[in-house]
Order: structure tokens, then C-alpha cells, then sequence
């Protein structure tokens, strides 16, 4: 199969400019797909990971895992050879029997960080929560039910995946996130190194989101900070990680941030996996390297 890349300046392709289906040689495929959305009003997109058995075995249902990707990124980027080719490396655990059989769906999120923007206009976190899981679950054999789903996401990703999953844990059984960009306090420009041109650009970012002027409120109500003070979460399964050579430390300070969400749901007594990768970096290439213990962890339940 020939696929036509997108090109970025700066290295490889983020992402697939015409995306078809792509089918591995273990037995799995990924497909592209799009449904409408009534959250988003829109044609919304994702990519879905077919595992071996699931064409083998016909009559047999399996969970699912839904990963959110960062910024700059689409449905189709967890397949570019930039960011490690994910479907490859999951064909093969599962293959080896490293971990359980899944469906794993990535939608495209754009620059939304998941959530339902203040002025109504987008409501990305419902299209992750509700829009979503109901087109794989009409349309795939898939099992049904809490204990059959997992969220996982890096960088912003991890951010929507720690938020939508700690805001509707009757949904999710597990999350993980990796790199996640998590933003304390009641206004997040606060936080961020005003000469970084990174944190800049998000500052411009958040006010699709979170409105201008910005609006407290609404950033209260999608505060993973908030959240870990207030939700009940003896149900779900968290863990999140990040790698000390994180590039974007110096625009914010992740460390911190991610840290203290650490000690929020410590104090609280709350069962947590907190992993520090010395040495490692940001976003997909952590997810990247530890790809089998995420997995491990998100199907515990499987």
C-alpha cells in the first residue's frame, strides 16, 4: 500500500494525507473512518485498530481502548514511522501474548485539548465521551460496559484522557496518560514562561476553549488540579508518567504540575501508578518506549 505523507517543516510527516487501510502482517489492520457528530456538528474523524483475532474469530467481541493524540497532530499520526508507528508495535505484543486482544480507536481531537468550548460553539469532550463510543459500539463487535473500556492520551492528550476519564468515571475503567500538559491554578497563562514561543501559541490556543475573556469557571470545571481534589475515584485505575528531558519543561512547568497531582491523590489516599522516566522525552516517543506497560496496565481488567 502507498500512502501519500503530509509533510511538516522540521523532520518526517506528523501525519497521512490520504489515509487508507493499512493491514499489518501479523493479521491486524487500521482503518480510517469518519461519522457525524452531533457534539461537533461536523464529519468527525478517527482511526480504528482491528487486532488479528478479530477477523479470525467472528464471533468474538473485545474491549477497547480509546488514545487521544497531542497537538499538532490527527487520527492517522500514531502511524507515521515519526512517531514510532504504533499499530506495528501493539501487533506485535499482542502477538507475543504481552497483552490481551483490543480494539484501540484514536480520534482526531485537533487543537481542542477534549473539551467543550465556553461559547457552546464545540463540544469536544462529549464527541470523546458520548459521539464516539456510541459509533464503535453500534458499528464493531465490541463488548459493552465500564469494565470493557480504557482512555489513554499524550501530551495534551494525556491531558484530555486524565480529564474525561476522572469527570465520567462511570464510563472509563482505566486512563493513562503520558506527558501529560497539566495546568494549575485558576488561570493557566499564569503558569506559562511568557518568552517561550510555545506557551504563546497555547495561550492563543486556550481562548477557542476556554473563551475570551478567559472564563474561570469554565477552566474550573476541566481542572485535572479540581479534579483531583473532588472526584471520587476508587473505581479507576490512573496512572501517568513523564521523561525529565521533557522539551516543553522550559515553557511550562509540567514537573510540578504532574507532581502535584501526585501528592493531591496521595493525600487522598487515592491507589495511583506515578512513573519519572530520567532521561526521557516528550510525548510520543515516552508513550513509544513504554507502550507495553501502558497497555498492561490499561487491560488489567480486560
Amino acid at each position: 500500500m502507498v500512502m501519500a505523507a503530509l509533510g511538516q517543516r522540521g523532520g518526517p510527516p506528523r501525519r497521512i494525507r490520504d489515509p487508507q487501510t493499512i493491514h499489518l502482517p501479523g493479521g491486524s489492520r487500521v482503518e480510517f473512518r469518519n461519522f457525524s457528530s452531533t457534539a461537533l456538528g461536523t464529519q468527525a474523524q478517527y482511526s480504528i485498530y482491528f487486532p488479528p483475532a478479530y477477523d479470525k474469530k467472528p464471533d468474538r467481541s473485545f474491549p477497547v481502548i480509546y488514545l487521544l493524540h497531542g497537538m499538532f497532530n490527527d487520527h492517522t499520526s500514531w502511524a507515521v514511522e515519526r512517531y514510532g508507528n504504533l499499530p506495528s508495535v501493539i501487533e506485535n505484543l499482542l502477538l507475543s501474548g504481552e497483552a490481551p486482544q483490543f480494539l484501540m480507536v484514536h480520534p482526531n481531537g485537533e487543537n481542542s485539548f477534549y473539551t467543550d468550548f465556553a461559547d457552546g460553539s464545540k463540544k469536544y469532550e462529549q464527541y470523546i465521551y458520548k459521539d464516539l463510543i456510541q459509533e464503535i459500539e453500534r458499528n464493531f463487535r465490541v463488548k459493552i460496559g465500564r469494565a470493557n473500556r480504557a482512555m489513554a492520551g499524550t501530551s495534551i492528550g494525556g491531558y484530555g484522557a486524565l480529564k474525561i476519564a476522572m469527570k465520567h468515571v462511570e464510563v472509563y475503567n482505566s486512563v493513562a496518560a503520558g506527558s501529560p500538559i497539566i495546568l494549575l491554578g485558576k488561570d493557566p497563562s499564569e503558569m506559562m514562561n511568557s518568552s517561550s514561543r510555545m506557551a504563546r501559541f497555547f495561550s492563543r490556543l486556550f481562548t477557542q476553549a476556554f473563551g475570551t475573556p478567559f472564563d474561570r469557571n469554565h477552566w474550573k470545571e476541566n481542572s485535572v488540579e479540581v479534579l483531583a481534589h473532588t472526584g471520587d475515584f476508587k473505581d479507576l485505575n490512573i496512572y501517568f508518567a513523564y521523561g525529565t528531558a521533557d522539551r516543553y519543561k522550559d515553557a511550562f512547568p509540567m514537573e510540578r504540575s504532574i507532581q502535584t497531582i501526585h501528592r493531591i491523590l496521595t493525600e487522598r489516599g487515592i491507589s495511583h501508578v506515578f512513573q519519572i522516566y530520567e532521561g526521557e522525552p516528550h510525548g510520543w516517543g515516552l508513550l513509544r518506549n513504554h507502550i507495553k506497560e501502558v497497555l498492561q496496565f490499561l487491560t488489567q481488567t480486560f
